[in-house]
Order: structure tokens, then sequence, then C-alpha cells
């Protein structure tokens, strides 16, 4: 089987494809625009005119003056058995015949694969999201998982968003993004058909 996913450490991050003019952000809470807003979800607008991001909700991994890294959590591209994967990166697969959603989580660097897990356990090289959740690289997760190390909830991504220095305030101060606390329910279950609907219904307004 062809490899589809490549480990990878979330460090520095890439400039993917902005949006363009969107409508007017909705009333409702504020937000500043200008701040860390790491551990939020990304929201697009009803009118975003880029088809890769229509209706995308997007978990911002880390967000700060050099950049932004983000992972969408509303799509998924294919199932595959669970012991695939593990054979996919030369493992021995655990007695574990369950399927797994594979997600797109952006089009930058769709060879790369993340989980985005729950945090009872800390796989090597994890980024803490929050203290809820954190990003690990696939391979440390299926290791630890080989070990009877896993996760309560986990979600499998290949690729990934990234805005340089500004870009994201850029695109948000026009309207193209809101904002939106990131419950568990909306990163981890598997209404990925309304996940941008329950996202809109808790959106903030940024300014």
């Amino acid at each position: 089987m062809k490899r589809i996913l490549l480990a990878v450490t979330v460090l520095l991050f890439t400039v993917a494809a902005s949006a363009q003019e969107q409508d007017k952000n909705p009333e409702g809470a504020y937000l500043p625009l200008f701040g860390h807003h790491q551990g939020k979800l990304l929201v697009a607008s009803p009118g975003m005119p880029d088809i890769r991001f229509r209706q995308s909700v997007i978990l911002l991994v880390e967000h700060n003056e050099k950049g932004a890294f983000g992972l969408i959590v509303n799509r998924v591209v294919r199932k595959m058995p669970l012991a695939m994967l593990f054979m996919s990166f030369g493992m021995k697969a655990p007695r574990d015949m369950s399927q797994v959603d594979i997600h797109y989580g952006g089009p930058v660097s769709p060879d790369s694969g993340f989980v985005l897990h729950t945090r009872e356990h800390l796989f090597d090289g994890a980024y803490e999201v929050d203290g809820n959740v954190a990003v690990s690289t696939v391979d440390s997760v299926l290791r630890a998982m080989a070990q009877g190390k896993r996760p309560s909830k986990l979600v499998i991504v290949v690729g990934y968003t990234g805005w340089g220095a500004g870009q994201l305030e850029h695109e948000m101060r026009r309207g193209d993004w809101y904002m939106a606390p990131a419950g568990q329910d909306i990163l981890f279950d598997d209404e990925h058909a309304n996940k941008w609907k329950r996202a809109m219904e808790r959106r903030f307004r940024v300014l």
C-alpha cells in the first residue's frame, strides 16, 4: 500500500492560500483581533470563495506574532483499517480491527500526518494546544498505542493550514473568518456534516 502519512514536527509553518472578500461579521461577543487565539476555532464565513475552505472549521494549534498553524476538523477524506495504518509505518498492529477516519487538515504539506488527541498521555514531541487537547506526530501516537496507551479521543489528519506573520489577522479584519470556542464535541465527534453550523452558532465577533 502506498504510504500516505509522514511524521513531521509542529514547529515551523508556511503560508497557505488566503481567502477573498467576505460578508461582515455578525453581532455577538467581541474578541481582540491582534492576540494569541491558540486553542480556538476559525470558522469560514458563509461567502468563502475558496473551495478549499468553504464551510471549514479549523482548530488554531498555534497563533503568535510569527504566524498561525491550524488543522481543519470537519473533512473526512477516507476511512481505513487501523491495522493498515500501523502497517504503513512498518509497525505490528495490535488486535484492533476498527476503522479510523483520515481527515483533510489543509492544503499545505498534504503528505504530513498529525494526530489531534485528548491529553491522557503526552507522547514524544507532543504539542500542547491547551489543557484539554494536544497535537502529536502520527508515528509517536502509533508507537504508544502499540503499548496500550491510546487516547480516549483522537483525530488523524493529513496536511495543515498555515499563515505567515500578520496574514491571519488581515483575513479576520476583512471578515473572512469568524472565531468560536473549541468544544470537544466539535473537535472529536463524528457529526461532521453539521460541525460548521454548530461552530457558527457559537461564533464570536473579532475586531
